[in-house]
């Protein structure tokens, strides 16, 4: 396992409190689950290194129980107890402010995450649920308590900058750089002299309040 994952799932857990949504032991999981689909489509591997399983509700992680009771008994987790008709659970809350920079080297890393959480942060854990079963790689060719094969998650190589066209000619662009450079000759010689150094002038005053200054007891 990823020890990040520690940092992660609070820095999660502030992410979706910040928009006014539940996080129940279930949706936090499948939230880490799909960032682990996308981070696998960029790196060729899981972000939390969690062996994961097909298991009642899809995805399942044995080593995920020990690490949020972890954080829960460390206080970097709160688990506030909510009841239905139907169930008994909690939902989960920071308690400090995590910030995802500090987990994430690379600026790519964590536009990723942003991005599963900008889409599914907010959504039922009934629509989470129905995309993880039914949309993601590993799980659509899953089998029941077996490993699911991340494997089968096609790779995207990461975006190169290029730079666009101008739609200029040769002719055209070696014109444009020569009114530059002439630009730059006739801007020069002003520049020179609007940072001539002039001489500080202390008046009377000045002195007056510089003696003060020294004399006054430390």
């Amino acid at each position: 396992m990823n020890q990040a994952v520690e940092q992660l799932i609070p820095a999660i857990a502030v992410y979706v409190k910040d928009k006014d949504s539940p996080l129940s032991k279930t949706k936090l999981l499948k939230l880490l689950y799909l960032f682990d689909v996308e981070y696998y489509r960029l790196h060729g591997k899981t972000f939390t290194g969690f062996e994961w399983k097909f298991f009642h509700l899809g995805p399942w992680t044995n080593e995920y129980n020990p690490v949020l009771e972890g954080l829960v008994q460390s206080g970097s987790l709160r688990a506030r107890p909510y009841s239905t008709v139907d169930y008994d659970g909690c939902n989960y809350e920071a308690k400090e402010d995590c910030d995802f920079s500090s987990i994430f080297p690379r600026v790519q890393d964590e536009m990723v995450l942003r991005g599963v959480l900008s889409v599914w942060a907010e959504k039922s854990l009934g629509e989470i649920l129905d995309h993880v079963y039914f949309h993601t790689e590993p799980m659509e060719q899953g089998i029941r308590h077996a490993l699911l094969n991340f494997g089968l998650i096609p790779r995207e190589a990461p975006e190169r900058y290029q730079r666009t066209s101008s739609g200029k000619t040769p002719k055209e662009l070696a014109k444009l750089r020569k009114q530059f450079r002439q630009k730059q000759k006739e801007i020069r010689p002003h520049q020179a002299n609007s940072f001539a150094f002039t001489p500080p002038r202390f008046d009377e005053e000045f002195s007056q309040a510089f003696s003060k200054l020294n004399e006054a007891p430390t």
